[in-house]
């Protein structure tokens, strides 16, 4: 684990005005919606942006549909439109989710929660949740980084954190993502750091597993291939980081804010320098529905899956208790 870094004076004074306006908006708040019917399950996480979400919320609608059980998966549309006319993230979902599953995006993602409620959703999913308090939910999942669980432990502008490190009280699971990169040593200190914090609930672990590579529509393995990485997510070094653990030969790397949208001279220039080391490019699931279809065409995109690790609790018991009847009020 790395030592945190100090903030400055002036990113320390923007987080205790941040600080301010969510304790006045905490006691502000309306009641939350409850969906009468429908059962909700929130993942979400603490940090801005890169915390692994969409592979949770992508093995809870399988999870669902496994068991025949109608779902829906709501999320709120953010960052520049990709090619099919929607950003990243929802045209990631769309994608991916499987047959039956239903997909609501609305910057209101209670509106969007009520409107797959009412379409006969009997769970909904609610991606990147933790934080929209107005929308009441039967399971919240926290993921945090299981080295890094609060990042420096500063709110924005300061640090990365939404909320505080003692908002993890509210959480029903805490799931450590990138557990399989974590020592014992190090998830040992996370765990105190939990309980430092105030959680005493069970903690579970998880891992983004490679599956492969895919080109043209098919997946093959993964190693001894000569790749160029170009990204634009939420955690520069990612990508790199896991084709080269996956056994790919990483030559370079090239890194973009998240939500990047690619311009043609960049492009160019990303594909001559990958040429110059012979070297394919390769991207993300995300940065790939950014690209338009002639570029799409011409990259390897790095595949993962949610896989989940020996835990305080096995995961499906998650699910059994999202479908659990509601104890009556």
């Amino acid at each position: 684990m790395t030592k945190k870094a100090t903030p400055a004076s002036g990113a320390r004074f923007g987080e205790w005005l941040y600080r301010a306006g969510a304790k006045l908006a905490e006691r502000v708040r309306h009641r939350p919606v409850v969906l009468r019917g429908t059962r909700v399950v929130s993942v979400g996480n603490l940090e801005v942006g890169g915390g692994g979400k969409t592979p949770c919320v992508l093995w809870w609608a399988d999870a669902l549909a496994r068991r025949g059980v109608a779902s829906a998966v709501v999320a709120r549309p953010w960052g520049p439109k990709t090619p099919s006319g929607v950003t990243d993230e929802v045209a990631l979902l769309q994608e991916r989710l499987p047959h039956g599953v239903s997909l609501h995006t609305s910057p209101n993602k209670s509106e969007a929660a009520r409107r797959a409620s009412a379409a006969g959703a009997q769970v909904v999913v609610v991606d990147d949740g933790f934080s929209h308090r107005r929308l009441a939910r039967d399971l919240d999942l926290l993921l945090l980084d299981a080295r890094h669980p609060f990042g420096n432990g500063h709110c924005l502008p300061a640090g990365p954190l939404r909320e505080p490190p003692e908002a993890c009280r509210r959480a029903d699971a805490v799931v450590l993502t990138r557990a399989d990169r974590a020592d014992l040593e190090e998830r040992h200190k996370t765990r105190e750091w939990l309980h430092a914090a105030g959680y005493e609930g069970p903690v579970l672990l998880a891992r983004h597993r490679v599956l492969g590579v895919r080109e043209a529509g098919e997946v093959r393995p993964a190693s001894g291939l000569a790749v160029y990485c170009v990204s634009g997510i939420g955690r520069p070094g990612e990508l790199a980081q896991a084709a080269g653990a996956a056994g790919l030969c990483v030559r370079g790397a090239r890194e973009f804010p998240d939500h990047h949208a690619f311009t043609s001279a960049e492009w160019k220039e990303v594909a001559a320098q990958a040429l110059s080391l012979g070297a394919r490019l390769l991207v993300t699931a995300k940065d790939a529905v950014r690209l338009p279809a002639e570029a799409r065409a011409q990259v390897l995109v790095l595949e993962i899956a949610w896989d989940w690790m020996e835990g305080d609790l096995d995961p499906e018991r998650l699910v059994d208790r999202a479908l659990a009847p509601r104890e009556a009020s």
